[in-house]
Formats: C-alpha cells, structure tokens, sequence
C-alpha cells in the first residue's frame, strides 16, 4: 500500500509542477494551448528529442 501511495504522490508532483511551470511561463489564457507548447518541450528537455519549433508542433497534437 505504501508503494501505491509513493507511486500517487510522485505524479502528483509531477503533474502540478507542470501545471506550475506552464502557467508561470505563459499566464493563465488559453492555458490549454500553452500546456500543449510545453509537452512537445518535454522530450526536448530529456534529450530524447532534437529541439522543435513549439509553434509548429504544437499544431500536431
């Protein structure tokens, strides 16, 4: 139960702090668009990725 409980807790940070860092960056409008920006950043970030024009790649999702 407890592994459950970390596993929770561990998204949970992960997800708010993405939802920090896209309204810090973009503001609260359209804030559904900007989180879209900031996702195709993500593998970009990891280095899975080479870097992306956001503007471009955001049309995709």
């Amino acid at each position: 139960m407890g592994l459950i409980r970390n596993i929770f807790w561990i998204a949970f940070f992960l997800a708010a702090t993405f939802a920090f860092i896209v309204l810090f960056e973009h503001g609260p409008s359209n804030f559904a668009e900007n989180a879209k920006k900031e996702a195709v950043q993500i593998p970009v970030i990891f280095g899975m990725k080479a870097k992306v024009d956001p503007k471009k790649d955001a049309k995709k999702l």
